[in-house]
């Protein structure tokens, strides 16, 4: 064993580990998994280069090699900003391996400063990811598999930063038949492997969750579908206890002439309404309130504790939000009728839907743009 052959072993399986993900997920543009991707090509070239660097043209090659591992560590930050959502500035991915390499091509004549100040420079950069990856990651597992790997590689890249600057007498050279380079290569191989593990099971996940908002959110309006709604006013109806003290509403709104605005506007801006339509039911609502897109232009509220008084208020809320909002927007006013009973105690949702359902029957036929009520709402 010596440390060019597992130099040659990292960029072979950083190879294969992007052909791997390729074949697999393809290149998703703006993805985790396609900075992953582009991490694992910055391993493979940087550590190729260094390798041809023993050869021929070992200042150029080398500090190209450095800049191309500096610029994978940023892959590998961008990978976890965009699986956590989180905003990476370019400048501090970017200036890192620019930085690094003018400096490296300046001091390479010192090959210990130059190798010091490499090894802190990626090991920094390693170590903000982890952070990233590990401060509150609860229980998630692949946050924890990739963010202990790469604080494994960070640490000991640092430690042989500190080594080499402290004591440059006792580090090998990089590519000295050393144990602390065999160890070094070998943690650096098991990272990559298992951080490809971990960014896996993100994108698993992240898949999982996709199919579950498509499963269960309605993709205009970004409310809960028909088939959600009822599931979970169901259930909270259920654990309501059917009380006569809960005081849970039950309210159908239908917005007014919408045939007729997709008739002579056009579809696109009768999609315009449901979501400024959903969106202002969105923010009039309470955390504890249920909201769904029923069908068509028919939505469904379910509105726990909610008094007379309070409903009062809310429905008002509601009508003047919707004219205004609709008028700033589009250019001109769109309201909704709507009927609203009291939960009965031990009623089921088909039955209070049902009874909702006749009170918007009788608003739209008392000329619209009203809210009518069954006994005890209001």
């Amino acid at each position: 064993m010596d440390v060019i052959t597992l130099l040659a072993a990292v960029l072979v399986n950083a190879l294969l580990m992007m052909l791997a993900l390729f074949v697999g997920v393809g290149i998703r543009s703006r993805s985790g998994l396609q900075a992953w991707q582009f991490m694992l090509l910055g391993q493979a070239l940087g550590f190729g280069l260094l390798i041809v660097a023993t050869r021929a043209q070992p200042q150029l090659l080398a500090t190209l090699g450095v800049m191309a591992l500096s610029g994978s560590a940023a892959a590998m930050v961008l990978s976890v900003g965009r699986f956590l959502s989180l905003r990476t500035p370019a400048w501090a991915l970017l200036l890192p391996p620019l930085l690094l390499g003018a400096v490296h091509a300046v001091i390479y004549g010192d090959q210990k400063l130059a190798t010091g100040i490499t090894n802190l420079v990626i090991g920094l950069q390693i170590l903000w990811g982890s952070g990233l990856l590990l401060r509150g990651a609860g229980r998630v597992r692949w946050r924890w598999l990739c963010g202990a790997a790469a604080m494994a590689n960070a640490l000991f890249t640092l430690g042989r930063a500190a080594l080499v600057l402290g004591w440059p007498e006792v580090y090998p050279r990089f590519i000295a038949p050393h144990p602390l380079n065999f160890a070094s290569l070998m943690l650096l191989n098991a990272s990559l492997v298992l951080g490809t593990m971990g960014f896996l099971l993100a994108h698993r996940d992240a898949a999982e969750q996709a199919l579950v908002r498509l499963a269960s959110l309605d993709p205009l309006t970004g409310l809960l579908n028909r088939r959600e709604w009822m599931n979970r006013a169901g259930r909270a109806l259920g654990a309501a206890g059917g009380t006569a003290d809960d005081a849970t509403v039950l309210l159908m709104l239908d917005l007014d002439h919408f045939k007729l605005i997709n008739d002579e506007r056009g579809h696109p801006v009768g999609d315009e309404v449901l979501k400024l339509a959903g969106e202002v039911l969105r923010g009039e609502l309470r955390a504890s309130d249920l909201l769904g897109r029923y069908g068509g232009e028919e939505f469904c509220l379910l509105l726990r504790h909610c008094d007379p008084e309070a409903f009062s208020r809310l429905d008002a809320r509601l009508h003047q939000a919707l004219r205004r909002r609709c008028e700033a927007s589009l250019g001109f006013v769109v309201d909704f009728s709507a009927g609203a009973v009291r939960v009965q105690p031990g009623e089921t949702l088909a039955a209070a839907i049902k009874r909702a359902d006749d009170q918007l029957y009788r608003a739209k036929h008392a000329g619209r743009g009203r809210t009518l009520c069954a006994d005890g709402v209001l």
